[in-house]
């Protein structure tokens, strides 16, 4: 069996030549990096989280009016609103099993354990 060889993508080869220096990550996209779901890489099509802090450690000129810096400042500001985003989800689905468990108040425990996942899986 041939051994796969993983190249990088376009994008990545256009990051790394407009990056001018790094960049440190907020506490909310810290955060937000800690609550991603681990990928699993058959074909290597998704962003996983070091791929994710990659592209927001790299810093960019500001004052590039070129095509390709804005291409790459716009897929950092995405990239950032999907990591930050992630908090909230967690947060959602935690308030909702909360009000869930507190509105069966009234019921055994066993209810409550029956609709919590439902629950707290339409949260996320």
């Amino acid at each position: 069996m041939a051994a796969s060889i993983v190249v990088p993508s376009d994008i990545t080869i256009l990051e790394n030549k407009m990056a001018i220096g790094k960049r440190r990550l907020g506490l909310l996209e810290k955060v937000g990096l800690l609550g991603m779901a681990p990928v699993f890489h058959l074909h290597y099509s998704k962003m996983d989280k070091g791929d994710r802090r990659a592209v927001l450690s790299k810093r960019y000129d500001e004052e590039d009016p070129s095509p390709q810096a804005d291409i790459v400042r716009r897929r950092q500001e995405s990239v950032r609103k999907e990591v930050v985003s992630t908090i909230f989800m967690w947060d959602t689905a935690a308030l909702m099993s909360g009000l869930t468990w507190w509105s069966f108040r009234r019921y055994n425990y066993q209810s409550r354990l029956v609709a919590l996942p439902f629950i707290f899986y339409g949260g996320t």
